[in-house]
């Protein structure tokens, strides 16, 4: 019998409906901006009075605008709905993998009641091909007690949590990849129907509007216009191009940009605060980079300011660089285990190592950053941790990071001056638990930060 595994679908775990919608009401914005210029190029058809050998020209090509916007938004119309549906079929698909999730903790508990896996293979391998090899009685040199343990105890319920385990990580698989060729399908169909259209000689449209003043002021006007951007986002970011094998991003260079014009950063790799008083010390020495970071990313400056407060305090930047070593030794075969399963806080995978006085994992920095936390080369996560223990890059990156998590909740769309001390304090929790940040964990994290923003405003004066 086939089985579907949780590595089968578990790119399910980076995948983010909230941020999917949120793509699709930007299409639905640019469909919006792109219909609000239609009267205006009708009216320049049936307004303008002029008689001239150029009048059927501009005529032509006043239909040729008037059709290019129709076109386009149509366009932008078709791909904001695939994106909606698209998003809401994953929503299903990660409620299959959530369920197949609880299902193999289960079975995985069952297994913990009559053997342990003692060898690097069997510490990597899931509770369901664990439990394969347990009742296929083919893999015991990689268990402690199998051979004196009768897994008969477990069998019904076990072979029931494996098969629950299949069946919903299945319908998981099925779910996405159904809505995922159809959002491609549709969204290949909505890109070949836009028309074909070349605006001249301009290399570049900033040529055109630098070279023509009326045009600088109506862009000007333009840009106080609601639908330049979704409500709640930060500023605009140039278009660039995939990092690749770059060591350094296009958003990391001009983080550093950014930075050449505000006052060095303090640091706390050595020495961290440890009381109060300490943290209200670094946050006021760091207050115009935390400002800048906070705007650049659309987010009121105590929300970066109250997280900075809780995480200053935390380990050393040398001991986080002693965990990413023993991380790696481990999974380069060094030691005898996998990285997961390390002791205590030495546990985890190497890109899930936090780095930082506000502390950020690695994978989550790759993503903010524009790399591709699945493909990083050796000098890319150099760069990146190089980048997440530099304090002024760290603020930045970490402010980013929560304009990301802000775009998953429910009030992504809230400008930074209309968030409320709740919504700060939800971002917060989400900051700490990421998808789980419901856990009482992660909850009691959003609590002290609550409690602290009061002090974290004061040390921003």
């Amino acid at each position: 019998m086939a089985y579907t595994y949780r590595d089968d679908v578990e790119f399910l775990e980076d995948c983010n409906p909230a941020l999917i919608e949120r793509n699709a009401l930007e299409f639905r914005r640019l469909r919006d901006l792109l219909l609000e210029a239609k009267p205006g190029v009708q009216r320049a058809a049936t307004h303008t009075h002029w008689i001239s050998e150029g009048r059927k020209p501009y005529d032509k090509r006043l239909r040729e605008a008037r059709d290019l916007v129709t076109h386009l938004a149509d366009g932008y119309d078709k791909a904001q709905g695939a994106l909606m549906h698209y998003a809401s079929a994953l929503r299903t698909a990660k409620a299959h993998y959530s369920n197949g999730k609880a299902d193999e903790q289960t079975l995985a508990d069952l297994i913990a009641q009559v053997a342990d896996a003692v060898t690097r293979t069997a510490q990597q391998a899931g509770p369901m091909r664990q439990w394969e090899d347990l009742r296929g009685t083919t893999g015991f040199l990689d268990w402690a007690a199998e051979l004196t343990v009768d897994i008969d105890d477990i069998k019904d319920d076990a072979n029931r949590a494996h098969d629950n385990a299949s069946a919903n990580y299945d319908l998981a698989k099925s779910a996405e990849s159904r809505a995922r060729e159809a959002c491609t399908t549709s969204l290949d169909q909505a890109y070949k129907a836009l028309p074909d259209y070349r605006g001249g000689g301009f290399a570049d449209a900033k040529d055109l509007l630098s070279a023509m003043p009326a045009l600088r002021a109506e862009a000007t006007e333009a840009r106080a216009d609601s639908l330049t951007r979704l409500e709640g986002s930060g500023a605009k970011a140039e278009f660039t191009k995939p990092v690749g094998k770059d060591d350094v991003s296009a958003p990391l260079m001009d983080i550093r940009l950014k930075l050449t014009s505000l006052p060095e950063a303090t640091d706390a790799y050595w020495a961290v605060p440890r009381n109060a008083e300490e943290r209200r010390e670094w946050i006021a020495a760091n207050k115009e980079i935390i400002k800048a970071a906070a705007e650049r990313s659309g987010l009121p400056a105590d929300m970066v300011a109250g997280i900075a407060w809780q995480e200053v305090g935390g380990q050393w930047g040398w001991m986080d660089d002693g965990v990413d070593t023993v991380r790696g030794l481990a999974k380069d075969g060094w030691l005898p285990m996998a990285p997961e399963a390390l002791p205590d806080r030495l546990g985890g995978n190497p890109d899930e190592t936090s780095f930082g006085p506000i502390a950020i994992q690695v994978r989550r920095a790759a993503e903010v950053l524009g790399y591709d936390p699945a493909h990083l080369t050796e000098r890319q996560r150099d760069t990146i941790e190089a980048a997440l223990q530099d304090p002024g890059q760290n603020m930045f990156i970490a402010s980013e990071y929560l304009a990301m998590l802000k775009e998953e909740s429910g009030f992504a769309d809230v400008p930074a001056e209309e968030m409320t001390r709740e919504q700060r304090k939800e971002l917060a929790a989400r900051y700490n638990g990421g998808p789980y940040w419901q856990n009482e964990q992660a909850q009691g994290y959003g609590r002290g930060f609550d409690t602290n923003l009061d002090e974290a405003r004061s040390a921003l004066k």
